[in-house]
């Protein structure tokens, strides 16, 4: 079976190694200041900054661009169960990796996921609504928010509304209501 981190090390981290990684990503991808990355090492955490490609890749880059990818290769289910709540459906996570590595990627990783688990609706809507505002958001990336809220994340056709996308409709509101989606200074 492959191990999340295959394309990393060339194997060399175990599989129960993974999780601790996965966390790392999280981490790291929500830290917005750079300088913080020497704190974030937890207890048995793999150290990848030897391991990567290229010594010119950022760590930071690589986790927003490859986190899932790494996870859906292991296919462990905790690692999948932590990538879809704390990246797939959060919404801050969205409009960072947007913003960072861009629309394509993030429809990607929805779709790698939703090969491994193809019943999981709440992924299935908001990458569905990922798709259809890709064009006005690869154009403009503060256009996700009322993208989603203008109708791409609908659940009208669904016989129950899903908690997971309510919550992502509300902080998606929130952004829009205090950020705007023209930008943090009100206009274009």
């Amino acid at each position: 079976k492959a191990n999340c981190v295959t394309n990393i090390d060339n194997g060399k981290y175990k599989t129960n190694d993974c999780f601790n990684l996965l966390s790392f990503f999280v981490r790291l991808t929500r830290s917005s200041n750079k300088g913080d990355r020497a704190d974030m090492k937890c207890f048995n955490e793999p150290n990848i900054d030897d391991h990567l490609e290229s010594e010119a890749v950022d760590l930071a880059d690589y986790a927003w661009k490859h986190s899932i990818v790494h996870v859906c290769e292991g296919g462990e289910n905790g690692q999948l169960d932590t990538a879809r709540n704390d990246q797939l459906l959060d919404f801050d996570w969205q409009v960072m990796k947007i913003e960072k590595v861009g629309m394509v990627e993030m429809i990607r990783d929805g779709q790698m996921y939703l090969k491994l688990r193809p019943n999981d609706r709440p992924v299935r809507l908001i990458t569905h609504a990922q798709q259809l505002s890709a064009p006005a958001v690869q154009k403009d990336h503060r256009q996700y928010c009322s993208q989603l809220l203008g109708g791409r994340l609908s659940m009208i056709y669904e016989s129950h509304a899903f908690p997971e996308i309510l919550k992502v409709r509300k902080t998606a509101e929130f952004y829009c209501l205090n950020r705007g989606s023209v930008g943090e200074e009100g206009n274009d």
